[in-house]
């Protein structure tokens, strides 16, 4: 990200000016246009197509149908052989810089996108449940906006400047990517909108250089992505992430208990109370063992004998899996493994985006489901019980029951397994070791784990019977 930084500078810092100004000049533009065509009329799904895409199940929003934009200026219009000459001009200024740019951002924003994310979570050292929100708010914000620029593209059907690409360009799908993305992110971390303007200026005024897309299309790309971003912000502004705990650490044989000194509150008491985007209700949880029953020191001999006879291997899954303070979290970590094999695909961004949303929606909510149980039980930690364990990836201010990256885990590999079936062994074994870490870093019991795989699982399958059923087909996986 620093190399393209400062490789990029001047493009990202006049380009989103010059954008902002043509969408005045041109969004709402009056004059002549083509007339609309009917919905679908030119849909060819065994191309590859994403012309349908316009009519799949949104989360947020109403419909892709919701967000009717102005018509783009009619072929041969004064206005639109303006902007071709503009465009012309700027072939012409077109630099290797610039022409690197583009490669960064084409068919790659969601992927982009997403990695900022992770390094704002990084540099703000956000915790894992806020992380899950900030990736889920913006994938599915990025989803809902990228549905209702598909319906657009099919009513207008608008060819692309030079007639070479077999996609409408009426809105322009990075516009509306950068658009809605900068909004989100700009909500999350308001202390690096700057940062966050910088690369929406990048990935919009690339699209100025290339011959796919109007300067009319960026605009109108940008205008839907801030309408759609200011659904997703007032939304968020109400889903009480916020909540302010008033209550005090309870008292009682095997109860949790800060170890930290000064001691401080638990992490976000209230996060159980979130809204969530698929579970309706939690789902049932076992309670954990009684504490000083047979089976409680069963499981605490077992992390008592790993701490004393760890291994160099354990210690190795341990540190892989930590995802501590000062990193993208368990949730930023499984966007990592999502992201490093959608790239590998060369999937549209509408399916990426697709598939991002289901899995951030499932881990999200398996953390919900997570920290109402932490703090339904407040169960001990291990290390509480036996100051002889050790907890050489340190040890999280709040209960133990049940695991956090667990209930990540068993979700998002429910997910991608049900995405990329031509993996999905090797994503579960992904989650059990990510759950068994856990074990080997002393920090939980294994039924901690087992039943933190376990909700978060029953949590991935209500993303999946979601996806199911929310039109979008199987055939057209990947862009062709």
């Amino acid at each position: 990200m620093k190399t393209h930084e400062k490789t990029f500078n001047i493009l990202a810092l006049h380009g989103l000016i010059l954008v902002l100004f043509l969408s005045a000049l041109v969004i709402f533009a009056v004059g002549c246009s083509d007339k609309p065509n009917s919905p679908l009329e030119t849909a060819n799904p065994k191309t590859g197509s994403q012309l349908h895409g316009g009519t799949w199940k949104t989360v947020l929003i109403p419909s892709g149908s919701a967000y009717l934009l102005p018509p783009p200026p009619q072929k041969n219009s004064l206005q639109a052989m303006k902007e071709l000459n503009l465009l012309r001009s700027l072939q012409l200024r077109k630099s290797l810089n610039v022409i690197n740019t583009i490669k960064y951002w084409d068919g790659l924003a969601i992927i982009r996108w997403n990695e900022i994310a992770r390094h704002l979570v990084i540099k703000n050292s956000t915790n894992p449940p806020l992380a899950s929100r900030a990736y889920a708010l913006l994938s599915v914000s990025q989803y809902d906006a990228l549905i209702a620029a598909w319906y657009n593209k099919n009513i207008y059907l608008r060819e692309s400047p030079s007639g070479s690409s077999s996609e409408p360009c009426y809105p322009c799908e990075q516009a509306v990517i950068a658009s809605v993305s900068r909004r989100v992110l700009s909500y999350l971390f308001p202390k690096d909108a700057d940062s966050i303007n910088y690369w929406a200026g990048q990935e919009l005024s690339s699209q100025l250089y290339t011959d796919k897309y109007f300067p009319s299309d960026i605009s109108a790309g940008d205008t839907l992505g801030a309408i759609i971003a200011d659904v997703f912000i007032k939304y968020a502004m109400t889903d009480g992430h916020d909540a302010v705990w008033t209550g005090t650490v309870p008292h009682f044989d095997g109860c949790w208990f800060s170890s930290m000194n000064p001691p401080q509150n638990p992490l976000l008491p209230m996060w159980g109370k979130v809204r969530p985007w698929l579970m309706t209700s939690l789902p049932p949880m076992t309670p954990p063992p009684v504490f000083g029953s047979q089976a409680f020191k069963t499981a605490l001999a077992e992390v008592k004998n790993i701490s004393d006879n760890r291994t160099a291997e354990q210690l190795r899954i341990a540190n892989f899996w930590s995802d501590g303070a000062g990193t993208a979290t368990p949730p930023g970590h499984w966007n990592e493994i999502a992201g490093n094999y959608i790239k590998t695909l060369n999937m549209s961004e509408l399916r990426t985006a697709r598939a991002l949303t289901l899995m951030n929606m499932a881990i999200m909510d398996a953390g919900i489901c997570c920290w109402d149980a932490k703090y339904k039980f407040w169960y001990i930690r291990p290390s509480q019980v036996d100051t002889t364990i050790t907890t050489p990836v340190g040890l999280p201010n709040f209960p133990s029951y049940t695991s956090g990256h667990s209930s990540f885990s068993g979700a998002a590999s429910t997910v991608l397994g049900y995405l990329f079936p031509e993996r999905a062994s090797e994503f579960n074994a992904m989650a059990e070791e990510a759950a068994v870490s856990r074990l080997y870093g002393g920090i939980h019991y294994r039924f901690d784990s087992d039943m933190g795989l376990e909700n978060g699982r029953t949590v991935g399958n209500l993303a999946v019977q979601w996806g199911m059923s929310d039109g979008s087909d199987t055939w057209d996986f990947a862009k062709k």
